[in-house]
């Protein structure tokens, strides 16, 4: 047998649901507002390097020189690191300069000048030990 719906029973609940609406996007807004405040990071620009030209030119220097494989190595990781504090100081991601098309500041100069302050520092420490 189907039962009647209550009509008072649903008389009395609007109010509760009306407030419990409310009370979740009143939540919803303090939420938003403090992920939009607190959460967001500005995106990191774009900028470029030519790191082609910078690789060329060290390794035609070191075969001239006569330079080891752990040189090259030593390289290598010194170039990465100059690349990382350059990224991090300037707020950017460095991109290849042929992978940037146009408008994107060089910072090439700004890496070689970061790659020889850490290829100095890998000079000066003892040997046996990285900065």
């Amino acid at each position: 047998m189907p039962r009647k719906p209550d009509m008072t029973r649903s008389d009395t609940a609007w109010p509760v649901l009306l407030s419990a609406v409310l009370l979740s996007g009143a939540v919803a807004a303090a939420v938003a507002a403090a992920m939009l405040r607190y959460g967001v990071e500005p995106a990191p620009g774009i900028a470029s390097v030519r790191l082609g030209e910078m690789t060329t030119a060290y390794t035609t220097r070191a075969a001239a020189e006569g330079g080891t494989a752990e040189d090259v190595r030593a390289w290598g990781a010194a170039l990465e690191g100059a690349l990382d504090r350059v990224a991090e100081r300037r707020g950017v991601v460095l991109l290849p300069a042929r992978a940037v098309a146009a408008g994107a500041p060089d910072l090439t100069p700004e890496v070689e000048a970061a790659l020889a302050a850490v290829l100095a520092l890998r000079e000066a420490a003892p040997v046996g030990e990285k900065p």
